[in-house]
């Protein structure tokens, strides 16, 4: 079951800090993952291992702002709206 994500301004900086510790792979994966589903064209590969990998975790922060979605307990956030790439962070 997924819910809305309602958190502090503290649980946003965890949000951020745990995208900034993924690896490029994953943070690729996951922006192409969110745009398959979107329907979103423009997003190969290719043009994303261009970016840097400060760029793309900024990039999956947002995403995942927009989806506004998380796992039961509020410990796994999705980026893409399936929730098939996830963040997640500590208890």
């Amino acid at each position: 079951m997924a819910w809305s994500v309602s958190i502090t301004p503290e649980g946003w900086q965890l949000i951020y800090n745990a995208c900034h510790d993924q690896k490029r792979t994953f943070l690729i994966g996951a922006i192409r993952e969110h745009a398959t589903q979107n329907k979103v064209r423009g997003r190969s590969g290719w043009s994303l291992y261009k970016l840097s990998t400060e760029c793309l975790a900024n990039w999956v922060y947002e995403l995942i702002q927009e989806t506004d979605t998380c796992d039961n307990g509020g410990f796994r956030y999705w980026i893409d709206p399936k929730g098939y790439y996830k963040i997640p962070i500590e208890e």
